[in-house]
């Protein structure tokens, strides 16, 4: 083989591992894109986990709360009636 075809296959090889090694590194950049795309995915799904269990917690205390109020609104009526009641017997009892 004569240095020209020597030289000239040498330059073809040294194209082909330049455009290789382009398209490696794009593949690189564009796999560290997508790894700091879900590092990013990883923190907004942690941050509304911890929303979720803050939402979790906050229902229960309402929850808690909603039947503290039943109980007393069911006081509250009850106490009503039997001041209805009493009304009711004390006008009975001036009527007299």
């Amino acid at each position: 083989m004569d240095d020209y075809k020597m030289f000239h296959l040498l330059e073809k090889i040294y194209v082909e591992v330049q455009e290789t090694k382009k398209e490696v590194k794009s593949h690189n950049d564009k796999f560290n894109n997508l790894d700091n795309r879900l590092a990013r995915l990883e923190n907004e799904v942690k941050k509304i986990g911890l929303m979720l269990e803050e939402y979790k917690g906050n229902t229960e205390h309402i929850t808690i709360i909603d039947k503290k109020i039943d109980r007393l609104q069911l006081d509250v009526n009850s106490i009503s009636t039997k001041v209805s009641y009493n009304n009711k017997i004390t006008s009975f009892i001036k009527l007299k």
